[in-house]
């Protein structure tokens, strides 16, 4: 990440349409796979992959015990609570925790590095035999512009070689959907933008009318694929949700991804609230 980026990243995932939103999307995920789990007692072991400081971990500590990996020293302080449970490296294959993990999160990490098929195989191997990986990706090569090149991006994903890396590696992917379809218009236009300076290009959360326009937006498009299985076609932003099978019985079950139970209902509308309240602050 450039360093200039770096700086304000932990602001932006607070308050910018784009993160909050993705935030309660990823939230919606580990509920389905670990609530139940939680609440009969167990304690999952979860790993973040590129933590940021832990800037989520408030919010994913719900469902088990937190542990991070964060490569940026600017941003791994962003939350000191967190910072015991957070270690300071990249996440390379001499990368090895003490015990296997339940849950992986990997949100808009794997296109950092260069080598992804490797990244993706050690993934698989320090996740417990039924343990789930959440990963999420920029999309579409065709969309690749300035905020690529700043992010220091390799690579934009689509589908199916998506999809085909990650059953590679082992896993059985669960749920694979585009996210933002919504905002392919404007993520497009972003391609025409060529400041003279890599400096000149900044990443800001929009005025509050604009910033909860385009979050709704986005949640009507996530209420519509979580309740009929009707998601984009295309999108800024792909989703996996995958699995290390193997014939031990998991001690998480399977989620039903388009059942709109109540419990689902609950976790989504407390975790959408408790996000509203913060914009508005």
């Amino acid at each position: 990440m450039h360093q200039s980026y770096s700086q304000y990243y932990a602001d932006l995932w607070r308050r910018h349409w784009w993160w909050r939103v993705r935030h309660e999307v990823v939230m919606l995920e580990l509920s389905r796979l670990l609530l139940p789990v939680a609440t009969e007692g167990s304690n999952p072991r979860i790993l973040d992959i590129g933590c940021a400081g832990g800037v989520a971990f408030d919010d994913f500590s719900r469902f088990g015990e937190m542990s991070g990996i964060e490569p940026d020293a600017q941003l791994i302080n962003s939350c000191p609570q967190w910072r015991n449970c957070i270690e300071q490296r990249f996440f390379t294959p001499d990368y090895q925790p003490s015990a296997p993990f339940d849950v992986i999160t990997m949100l808009d990490v794997l296109e950092h590095i260069e080598d992804d098929a490797g990244t993706v195989a050690h993934l698989f191997s320090i996740l417990k035999p039924g343990g789930y990986a959440i990963l999420t990706v920029p999309a579409l090569s065709w969309l690749t512009s300035i905020h690529d090149k700043i992010n220091m991006h390799f690579r934009r994903y689509h589908r199916g070689p998506f999809k085909n890396l990650l059953i590679n590696a082992g896993f059985q992917v669960r749920q694979m959907r585009y996210l933002f379809g919504w905002s392919i218009g404007m993520v497009y236009l972003r391609t025409w933008l060529k400041p003279s300076r890599i400096e000149d290009y900044h990443v800001t959360v929009p005025p509050s009318p604009v910033n909860s326009l385009f979050a709704g937006l986005s949640r009507c498009e996530n209420a519509i694929a979580n309740t009929v299985g009707l998601s984009p076609p295309w999108g800024s932003s792909l989703l996996a949700v995958v699995q290390k099978t193997s014939s031990d019985s998991s001690s998480i079950r399977k989620p039903n991804y388009f059942r709109n139970n109540r419990t689902e209902r609950l976790s989504r509308h407390q975790t959408i609230e408790n996000d509203r309240h913060q914009e508005s602050v």
